[in-house]
């Protein structure tokens, strides 16, 4: 089978965060299928501008779109976003001739600007349409606080929300309870997936050999621990979805009570400046730069505890499925989470704790309680991990592909 997967931010070595699409592309080539990822030549989280074309990348071929350079502003963004499913279209000719008709495109959504463009080169080619939703368009901007409710751009994304869960014939989520949210928005029955994120096949090797890793940033974890210390990470996103503001009030509390507990906080994001701000007094917090993620998973390794945190909210619902979860699962000795408990739905065996979201006090409670506790043997976080391996998201992904009922 021939798979075009969209996705605009499409990322995988040497192009930053996002992961998913090379992994799940890289898995269904072994399965035999060929698989095309077309994304965008330029946005906000490539590490570097590509040129436009065709590109292989660790055995995954990649077909990137001359979309337009922006700063900073939200007007060159949406410009970029907009533009994104305009060059996709009259690029899909050229796109067939080098790689072959589509039997399957599969658009998946950091953005819904290109979902209409994707779904009427599906009907050229006359090959299934799929629908990956990532994040619940526009709840999730409206719920974070991002845009008002009456926003023009709200009403435009609800219209073309539901355009989509329209013109899908299958839609793939990685929110496990999102359904009911879905089929009240025009999505007909039977054609919901739940597909969460996960890890590759390749890193869970490496959690085999990972003691063996070295880099500066992993002596630095260490170094901490023989000082006597017990080293808390957090490794990911520094925006406003991220609640790195409780982690630090825990750090707070805890700075007085328990004195030997660390935290390291690694990631970039809008918000870092003013979260370095906030813990400028505090002995026991320290920032890192972004590194690669084999680096960060020795750092994990190194640290007595992982720890994440969301906000209170409603949204959170419908589920989540951050990679930084996967990640922490395979790699870290302990990982503590606070979020609802509607949230975790599906996951719960992918932490060692939970508490309860925007509560200092109890994420402080939770992390030594956690502290206290037996670590997570290898083998048992291997054997967890290997349920979420995307291979086998990759088999199920494509379970139902020649259900035609679906078409």
């Amino acid at each position: 089978m021939n798979i075009w997967l969209l996705h605009p931010f499409a990322g995988g070595p040497g192009l930053g965060r996002h992961w998913r699409p090379f992994w799940l592309a890289h898995a269904w080539e072994s399965m035999g299928h060929r698989v095309l990822v077309v994304s965008a030549g330029f946005h906000h989280l490539h590490r570097d501008p590509r040129p436009p074309g065709p590109q292989r990348i660790n055995e995954v071929d990649f077909w990137f779109l001359d979309t337009p350079r922006y700063g900073n502003g939200s007007l060159g963004r949406l410009r970029n976003n907009l533009s994104f499913g305009r060059l996709f279209r009259s690029a899909s000719v050229e796109i067939a001739k080098k790689f072959g008709a589509p039997d399957l495109i599969i658009a998946s959504s950091p953005h819904l600007f290109f979902i209409s463009a994707a779904h009427q080169t599906a009907r050229r080619f006359d090959a299934k349409f799929w629908v990956e939703i990532r994040d619940l368009w526009p709840e999730s901007i409206v719920a974070l606080g991002m845009t008002p409710a009456w926003h023009p751009l709200v009403k435009v994304l609800g219209w073309k929300e539901r355009s989509a869960y329209r013109a899908a014939d299958r839609v793939v989520c990685l929110l496990a309870g999102a359904e009911a949210h879905m089929r009240a928005r025009g999505l007909p029955a039977g054609k919901f997936t739940w597909i969460p994120n996960g890890v590759s096949d390749g890193e869970i090797q490496s959690a085999l050999q990972i003691e063996s890793l070295s880099h500066p940033l992993i002596d630095r974890i260490n170094l901490i621990r023989l000082q006597g210390r017990r080293v808390i990470l957090y490794a990911g996103g520094m925006g406003p979805p991220n609640a790195i503001e409780v982690i630090l009030d825990a750090a707070a509390a805890l700075s007085s009570t328990n004195p030997d507990i660390y935290f390291v906080l690694i990631g970039s994001g809008i918000s870092r400046a003013e979260l370095e701000q906030r813990a400028a007094a505090l002995a026991n917090v320290e920032f890192l730069d972004e590194v690669d993620r084999s680096i960060v998973h020795g750092m994990l390794n190194a640290s007595d505890c992982a720890v994440v945190s969301f906000h209170k909210n409603a949204l959170y619902h419908h589920g989540i499925s951050p990679n930084k979860l996967f990640d922490y699962c395979l790699f870290a000795r302990r990982s503590v989470i606070a979020c609802e408990d509607k949230a975790l739905a599906g996951l719960e065996d992918l932490v060692t704790s939970r508490c309860e979201p925007n509560d200092p006090a109890a994420l402080a409670g939770a992390l030594v309680a956690a502290l206290g506790s037996p670590e997570r043997p290898p083998g048992d976080r291997i054997a967890i991990a290997e349920r979420y391996s995307y291979s086998s998201l990759a088999a199920r992904y494509l379970a139902s592909v020649d259900d035609r009922s679906v078409v």
